[in-house]
C-alpha cells in the first residue's frame, strides 16, 4: 500500500512538473495510514557569471559595436535564432525544425541559377510576452532587413536574398536572385517581434533601432527573459517558464560587465562569481588559477575558437626580402619545416593551443575527413638545408645563409603587433630557423602603425596575424581581393597571394551547396593552398573559461559565444 501510494504520489508531482525529488513516505503510526511528509523546497538555482564587455543591445544586427571581448556571450541568453553553430562548427537548428536541404527539397537550386529555401518552423514557439512566434515575424524580419533605411548588421547575405513569403504559420520562404552556400545559416534572418515592433518600424525607422525592445526592454525567444538591465554594471535574467524546448534548468542568470580580468579572477576565487567567459582573463592568469585550484573541483577549461594564427608571408616580388626567398616555393616548404610550432604554442598558450597545419581546427568537423588531403611538414632541419640549397642558398663558414648568385644573407624580418607574447614568438620562429643559418629580424610593430594599411600590406617579410578559419573559404588567399592602391590598401587578401588554381576553387566553391560535392572542392583547397605554402600555420588560440565547482552544460566557444546552448546551463 505505501508503495502504491508512493507511485502514485511520485506520478502527481511528475505530471504537475514539481521541481523537487517526490516526497518520501513515513512509516505508519500504530497502525494509522502512511504519513507523506513534504519535502523542504529546494534552493533557488542561480548562476553568476562574468564577461569584459557590455554589448549596447541584444539583438545582434541592430547592435553596434560588437566585438570579441564577450559582449556576444549574452545574446544567446534572452534569445534564439534559427541555427546556431556549436563548439565543432556544425550547424544545428534552434527555432527552425530542421535544417534546410537538398536531399529533402527545402533547398532548391535552379536552372536559372536563382535559389529556393524553405525553413520549417517548431511549433509552440513563444515570445518572451506569451505571444506564438511564427512565419510572419520572419517575413517582418526580412522587410526590416531589406529596408535600405534601417541599418544592420547583416552584410552582402541581403544583396541576393530577393523576396519572401510565409504561407502558414510554421513555414518560410526565401527566394533568392542568386546562390549562397550559407543560406543554412540563416544570416539576416534573426527574429524580431512583429506584434511589438511593427508599429514603430512604420511610423519612425530611425526610432525603430532606439526601441527599448532591442534593448532594456529586449522580448526575445530564448530560455531566460530579461528583467533587469542596469547600464554599466549587470543584467538580470529569469526562467521563462514558456520556453519550447522545456523547462530551464536555472531559475536565475545574473551577467555582471566586469572590465578588469583581475576583478574578475578575485570574483571567482571568492565564490561571489560561478562562471567567467572569454575573452578576458588572459593564459598566465588562468595558469595560476588552475594551480590554486587543484584537487578543488573547480574548473580552468581553455576553449578553442577557432583563431588561426599564422605568418602572413609577403608574396609580391616587389616587396619581399630577401630576393629569391619568400618568392620561392622550395624556400617557403623550407621555412615551414623549420617552424617549431611545438614551442610556439608552448610560449603562447603553455601548450594548450592545438597545434595547426592548415586553416581548419582540430576540433572542427570536418577535420578527420580533410586531414589526409593536407600536407604535412614536420620539423626536418636535414630536408630544409636541401630545399634551400636548391634554391641556391649555401652556408658560409659562420654557418650565415647566403646566396650562390649575388652574396645576400638570408634574413627575414617578422612583424607582430604588441602583446600576444609576441617577443617570444619570434624568438621560438628565430630559433627554429637558426638551424639553417636564415636569420630573423623583430619588428613589434607600434599601435599607430598597426593602423596603417599599406605598411601592414607592403611588409618585406612575415608578420604574425590571425583568422577564424572559415575567412580562408571567403577571401583571404583569393587573388582578386588582393590589397592595392586602387583599393586603399584595405582588400582581404594582403599577402598579395596570385594562384589560379586557388581561384577557380574560389569560384566553384561559391556556387556548390551539397556537402558532399563542397568537401571534395575544400580537400582540393586546403591541399592546394598548403602545398604551395601560402602561409605559415602555428596554432588555434585558446581562451580560458573558469568555473566554479557544479557549474555544468557550458557549451563550447563558437561564434565569440558560449551561450549557443544557454538552455543546457545548470548549476548543482
Amino acid at each position: 500500500m505505501v508503495r502504491r501510494i508512493g507511485r502514485v504520489i511520485s506520478a502527481v508531482c511528475s505530471l504537475l512538473l514539481a521541481a523537487a525529488c517526490a516526497p518520501t513516505v513515513a512509516p505508519p503510526q500504530s497502525g494509522g495510514a502512511p504519513q507523506i511528509q513534504a519535502e523542504a523546497p529546494r534552493p533557488p538555482k542561480n548562476l553568476t557569471v562574468a564577461v569584459q564587455r557590455e554589448p549596447t543591445g541584444l539583438h545582434p544586427d541592430f547592435t553596434a559595436s560588437l566585438t570579441t571581448s564577450g559582449n556576444k556571450q549574452t545574446l544567446l541568453i534572452p534569445h534564439n535564432y534559427l541555427v546556431v553553430r556549436n563548439e565543432k562548427w556544425a550547424r544545428i537548428p534552434q527555432l527552425a525544425d530542421e535544417l534546410i536541404s537538398i536531399e529533402k527539397g527545402t533547398w532548391r537550386v535552379n536552372p536559372d541559377g536563382t535559389m529556393d529555401t524553405t525553413w520549417k518552423l517548431r511549433p509552440n514557439v513563444k515570445w518572451h510576452d506569451g505571444t506564438p512566434f511564427t512565419s510572419e515575424d520572419l517575413l517582418f524580419t526580412f522587410t526590416v532587413y531589406k529596408d535600405p533605411d534601417v541599418p544592420n548588421q547583416a552584410g552582402r547575405v541581403l544583396r541576393t536574398m530577393e523576396s519572401a513569403e510565409a504561407p502558414d504559420p510554421q513555414t518560410f520562404i526565401v527566394h533568392w536572385s542568386g546562390i549562397n552556400v550559407d543560406a543554412d545559416l540563416a544570416q539576416g534572418l534573426v527574429p524580431v517581434p512583429r506584434h511589438l515592433m511593427e508599429r514603430d518600424y512604420r511610423s519612425d525607422k530611425t526610432g525603430f533601432l532606439n526601441s527599448t525592445v532591442l534593448g532594456a526592454e529586449f522580448i526575445g525567444l530564448g530560455p531566460y527573459r530579461l528583467t533587469k538591465w542596469d547600464q554599466g554594471s549587470q543584467m538580470e535574467f529569469a526562467r521563462f517558464e514558456g520556453y519550447y524546448m522545456g523547462r530551464p534548468p536555472l531559475d536565475t542568470i545574473v551577467v555582471k560587465f566586469l572590465n578588469d580580468p583581475n576583478t574578475m579572477v578575485a570574483g571567482i576565487l571568492s565564490g561571489a562569481i560561478d562562471l567567467v567567459l572569454p575573452q578576458a582573463v588572459d593564459h598566465d592568469a588562468a595558469q595560476e588559477v588552475k594551480q590554486r585550484w587543484e584537487g578543488t573541483g573547480n574548473q580552468v577549461r581553455l576553449d578553442s575558437q577557432g583563431a588561426l594564427r599564422y605568418l602572413l608571408i609577403q608574396h609580391r616580388a616587389d616587396y619581399a626580402r630577401p630576393r629569391n626567398g619568400l618568392s620561392n616555393l622550395l624556400v617557403r616548404q623550407a621555412l615551414f619545416r623549420t617552424t617549431d610550432r611545438v614551442a610556439i604554442s608552448e610560449v603562447a598558450t603553455h601548450s594548450e593551443g592545438p597545434i595547426a597545419d592548415s586553416w581548419y581546427p582540430p576540433s572542427h568537423e570536418l577535420y578527420p575527413q580533410l586531414r589526409p588531403s593536407i600536407p604535412q611538414y614536420p620539423l626536418d632541419v636535414a630536408q630544409a638545408q636541401q630545399q634551400f640549397a636548391q634554391s641556391g642558398w649555401v652556408r658560409n663558414a659562420q654557418g650565415d645563409l647566403i646566396s650562390q648568385a649575388t652574396g645576400e644573407r638570408f634574413e627575414i624580418e617578422v612583424r607582430s603587433p604588441t602583446g600576444q607574447a609576441a617577443e617570444q614568438i619570434i624568438a621560438a620562429l628565430g630559433d627554429g630557423w637558426k638551424a639553417v643559418g636564415a636569420q630573423t629580424q623583430q619588428n613589434i610593430v607600434p599601435t599607430v602603425l598597426s593602423a596603417d594599411a599599406e605598411y601592414r600590406v607592403t611588409l618585406p617579410g612575415m608578420t604574425i596575424t590571425g583568422n577564424i578559419w572559415d575567412m580562408f573559404l571567403s577571401d583571404v588567399l583569393d587573388s582578386r581581393q588582393v590589397a592595392r592602391p586602387e583599393n586603399r590598401w584595405a582588400a582581404a587578401n594582403r599577402a598579395g597571394y596570385v594562384n589560379p588554381a586557388m581561384d577557380a576553387l574560389y569560384d566553384k566553391l561559391t556556387v556548390t551547396v551539397a556537402p558532399a560535392e563542397r568537401l571534395g572542392i575544400q580537400r582540393a583547397m586546403v591541399q592546394e593552398a598548403m602545398t604551395d605554402v601560402a602561409f605559415i600555420p602555428m596554432y588555434f588560440n585558446v581562451v580560458p573559461v573558469l568555473s566554479l565547482k557544479g557549474v555544468r552544460g557550458i557549451g563550447g566557444m563558437v561564434d565569440n559565444s558560449n551561450a549557443w546552448n544557454a538552455f543546457e546551463w545548470n548549476k548543482d
